[in-house]
């Protein structure tokens, strides 16, 4: 086993960082190496002052963190390491290291950490343009699924019986071959983009409660009857004030960190010894 790198007493070797790439494609191995070695650095030196600070990790910790990793849809998401490759023992060192680190963490960096409402709204005028509600649509739709002449002379003889938003509905439930047909028709609330273009070009040209001639699509024929539209907006302030402070929080937990490992980097760079430096480009 290769030792590319020690940190204090942690080793670092080629196996861990192949793991941590096992799932990047080749022609972005070189650059998911350097990025694995870097952050496997910084974990040492956590651990390092984690270990120094006294910081252990209980039975119960450990055991709670396991029921909560089960518990996850895809558990193997959680790391950036694969654990699927890892011997049950390695798996239980790896994740109370990383316990330890999390405690770590949360003890010079509190989760709550105070903001303001003031900045909260500084950071909502200045990213304004990500809160902008894009315009939508809402349309039903009737389809008569093939592309011949027959499925062309049904939709136009439905439409010819249509002439309010009642015989819409009944005709949809009636006729239509799309699943929809048993909630009257409906897709749905939809921005430009979303929709195959076919249904996007007609819903954006109708008014509210007009109801298209049949067109083609890659799916039939369809009638399509607009029921609802919305103009762009911004979401206001209030709406998302509580979500902004949260990420606001994250951001400013991620900046402290971030300069705090900076700090550690340039405190122990004697105790980074780096054997082979072409994971480093």
């Amino acid at each position: 086993m290769q030792i590319i790198a020690k940190v204090f007493e942690f080793e670092i070797s080629e196996q861990e960082l192949e793991r941590e790439c096992a799932k990047v494609s080749l022609a972005e191995r070189e650059k998911c190496l350097e990025g694995a070695l870097k952050r496997l650095i910084d974990r040492c030196l956590l651990l390092y002052k984690a270990m120094e600070s006294g910081i252990k990790i209980s039975d119960t910790e450990y055991e709670n963190a396991i029921w909560e990793l089960l518990d996850e849809e895809d558990p193997l998401k959680l790391w950036s390491t694969s654990l699927e490759q890892l011997t049950p023992q390695e798996m239980e060192k790896l994740l109370k290291q990383r316990l330890m680190i999390n405690k770590y963490i949360n003890s010079i960096f509190p989760q709550n950490i105070p903001i303001t409402n003031a900045k909260i709204k500084e950071f909502y005028d200045e990213q304004k343009e990500f809160f902008l509600k894009p315009e939508q649509v809402r349309c039903s739709h009737i389809l008569i699924r093939n592309d011949n002449e027959e499925a062309k002379a049904k939709a136009e003889q439905i439409r010819r019986e249509i002439h309010n938003a009642d015989d819409f509905t009944y005709f949809c439930q009636k006729y239509s071959d799309c699943p929809s047909n048993n909630v009257c028709g409906d897709l749905g609330w939809f921005p430009r983009g979303k929709m195959i273009p076919e249904i996007e070009e007609v819903a954006f040209s109708l008014t509210v409660g007009e109801i298209s001639q049949p067109f083609l699509s890659p799916y039939g024929y369809h009638i399509l009857m607009k029921t609802g539209q919305s103009e762009k907006e911004y979401i206001p302030f209030e709406d998302i004030k509580d979500s902004l402070y949260a990420r606001l929080q994250q951001i400013e937990r991620e900046y402290k960190l971030l300069r705090h490992l900076a700090e550690l980097r340039k405190q122990y760079a004697s105790q980074i010894v780096i054997y082979n430096a072409n994971y480093l480009h």
